[in-house]
């Protein structure tokens, strides 16, 4: 049981021994919200970038933090369907966004431990995505997207489970949100972006930032929770246009 929690919790600061007090009010408040911090997690998954100029769609998977360590199995596509400019020049490229997770870990956890009844985290996302060039180099891109997260986790009820003295219990719940989504990319040089954006929650007042540099194999960056129990998250992703 406490190697299931600690993946649950692997980023909380039970990890440093003086900063205590600090990770229960951590634990306390994903316990309080489990939805909403599992939420957070997917939502590093989610491509929220343009597909490039002169490609037709781009397929992604988040290695870090989704998949490794938090097991979340996904995998993101945006397909092109209108090239910026091709019937009229004031017309933006229009791109369309799905997107998948699945913590496989949770059922190998019910598996291993006799703590646990059940275990279920999924989600998914689709939404919209519009680019104008500014210049040679640079563009805007602005779009909408749904997202959604299934958050369940059933514990035996004959004992009591607790992590930096904070009460685990059960919880079934699921959160949702509708996002906007502004940004700015730029070419530095062959196959090599960088793009900045802001998405925001219309639904639950959500808010992250996004900073992130990618190339023709992978996505380096950083996401920016403001209310979020991990406020920084750094992230690594698997990133192919086609």
């Amino acid at each position: 049981m406490k190697l299931f929690l600690f993946i649950f919790f692997i980023f909380s600061p039970n990890t440093f021994a003086s900063l205590e007090d600090t990770g229960s009010e951590m634990v306390a408040q994903i316990v309080s919200d489990p939805a909403r911090f599992f939420y957070e997690i997917k939502a590093d998954s989610e491509e929220s970038l343009p597909v490039s100029s002169g490609k037709t769609y781009t397929l992604s998977v988040e290695l870090f933090p989704t998949l490794v360590p938090f097991t979340y199995a996904n995998a993101s596509l945006n397909y092109n369907i209108y090239k910026e400019g091709k019937l009229s020049a004031n017309m933006p490229q229009i791109d369309l966004m799905i997107g998948a997770q699945y913590m496989f870990g949770s059922k190998i956890a019910v598996n291993l431990t006799n703590d646990i009844n059940d275990a279920n985290f999924w989600g998914y996302d689709a939404g919209v995505m519009f680019s104008n060039s500014f210049n040679s180099r640079t563009r805007t891109f602005y779009g909408y997207r749904h997202s959604f997260i299934s958050a369940k986790l059933d514990l035996k009820k004959d004992k009591n489970y607790e992590l930096l003295g904070v009460r685990i219990n059960s919880f079934d719940s699921s959160f949702s949100e509708n996002s906007i989504i502004f940004g700015v990319e730029t070419l530095k040089d062959i196959n090599k972006y960088w793009a900045m954006q802001i998405n925001y929650g219309l639904s639950n007042n959500t808010l992250v930032a996004r900073l992130s540099w990618y190339g023709k194999w992978f996505e380096l960056g950083f996401n920016i929770y403001p209310e979020g129990v991990l406020v920084v998250h750094p992230t690594w992703s698997l990133r192919l246009g086609f």
